[in-house]
């Protein structure tokens, strides 16, 4: 079997795109090059190609965490062993799942949930333990969506770094074909298990929600959206991005796509400061996106992420975002959720006892049924009064979203995933 370089794939590259040594001055590669060659991440890399170059493998034809990223583990510790923050290559084989970002979509999901079992399914439950549960997790909803906010911003804009490097340019059509049959199916399940309790007069749907959520401007506050459907306010940010952030993308040389994120931040965060109480913001739903996106496309911040990234450090990171919204210091707290955020996903990544709970078996079964789950939460722990009749019984709950993840979601994503490759090798 012949023998070559071999490293898991920068960014825009697959593993049969880069047969050569791990490439030093991708800040993805150097994060863990230089680790094994130096100890530490830093900016002298002149000589590192030279170093990291020494290391080969067998051509076994896996892409992964090999060859000299094992050596590194040896030397630095598994949690070192590899940029966790890199999304993992599918180009021609099994579609693989970022496990780090799964169990963040996990804690994201359950944040919602435990929010909105408490304050409002639950509302009237005993005891003061349950009292001090309430208040500390009244912003947990809040703070799981805009994890997931970072999330889209850095998974969307690593995927299309990657498609340019690799094509050279990015397809629009196969981006929108990905993301319609990821969120439609069952989005539009949703919908028609609602419309049809409201047809049985178990619940009160008005049509104008309906028709806000429909539409995705349930965050721009032009129609009251209900609570069956408030929850979508989220979707709406998001497919809001999906429209302008794609396209400014393919036209935007790299600089300028930087700067026009970091004005996007600067812009959120002097909208957060000047109404920093405003429930769902779209200042910092867009500012997390943002984060989300320049940590993707930045390599500087992500390399002052990984220097910057101790247990001390997330773990005071992690209070401040939990805690300080439970003191008159709420405000401070919310001006700086996308860059706390962004810090405490990424940077726990690297920690290497973050990311091992992140990638238990439980965390990485709620993550991988993480939008399922939020979409079916909001009929099932809706205060008692909201329901005409007998509230659903929460034993449904796990059903709904069993049934929606492997009867529509999984089918359509992979429907999504043929159509994009159809579009991607259709000529220009």
């Amino acid at each position: 079997m012949k023998r070559r370089f071999i490293a898991s794939p920068p960014l825009g590259k697959s593993s049969t795109d880069a047969p050569g040594p791990p490439d030093p001055h991708d800040p993805l590669e150097h994060a863990a090059c230089s680790r094994y060659c130096h100890g530490v991440v830093r900016g002298d890399v002149a000589n590192d190609a030279s170093l990291c170059a020494a290391t080969t493998k067998q051509d076994d034809g896996v892409t992964g965490t090999q060859g000299w990223r094992s050596r590194v583990a040896v030397a630095n510790g598994p949690e070192q062993a590899r940029d966790a923050n890199e999304i993992p290559h599918a180009d021609g084989g099994p579609h693989r799942r970022h496990r780090g970002i799964d169990g963040w979509r996990a804690v994201a999901a359950g944040f919602v949930v435990v929010a909105h079992a408490v304050n409002f399914r639950f509302p009237s439950v005993p005891g003061v333990p349950f009292h001090l549960l309430q208040r500390v997790s009244g912003p947990l909803a809040q703070i799981g969506v805009q994890l997931f906010f970072v999330i889209s911003g850095f998974i969307i804009t690593s995927l299309m770094l990657r498609e340019q490097g690799a094509r050279g340019h990015v397809s629009i059509a196969a981006f929108y074909a990905r993301r319609l049959c990821r969120i439609l199916p069952p989005l539009l399940l949703y919908y028609a298990v609602i419309v049809a309790l409201a047809v049985q007069g178990a619940i009160e749907l008005p049509g104008s929600s309906l028709a806000s959520s429909a539409t995705f401007t349930c965050n721009l506050g032009f129609l009251d959206c209900d609570w069956w459907v408030a929850h979508t306010w989220s979707l709406a940010v998001e497919e809001q991005f999906y429209l302008g952030w794609p396209l400014l993308f393919g036209v935007l040389p790299a600089n300028r796509r930087r700067w026009l994120l970091i004005g996007t931040l600067v812009l959120c965060t002097v909208g957060i400061a000047w109404r920093p109480h405003v429930f769902h913001s779209n200042f910092t739903s867009f500012g997390c996106i943002a984060a989300g996106a320049l940590y993707a496309i930045s390599p500087g911040l992500r390399q002052a992420c990984l220097r910057a990234a101790s247990t001390p450090a997330w773990l005071a990171a992690v209070a401040m975002l939990v805690l300080t919204p439970l003191t008159r210091f709420d405000g401070l707290a919310v001006i700086a959720l996308p860059f706390l955020i962004t810090y405490i996903i990424f940077a726990g990544n690297a920690l290497g006892w973050v990311r091992t709970i992140l990638e238990t078996r439980p965390f990485q079964i709620v993550g991988a049924a993480s939008y399922s789950l939020y979409l079916w939460q909001q009929l099932f722990l809706a205060a008692p009064a909201r329901y005409v009749g007998t509230p659903l019984p929460l034993l449904l709950l796990p059903v709904a979203v069993c049934l929606s993840v492997f009867l529509v979601e999984r089918p359509f994503i992979r429907l999504g995933r043929h159509l994009s490759r159809r579009f991607e090798t259709a000529p220009a």
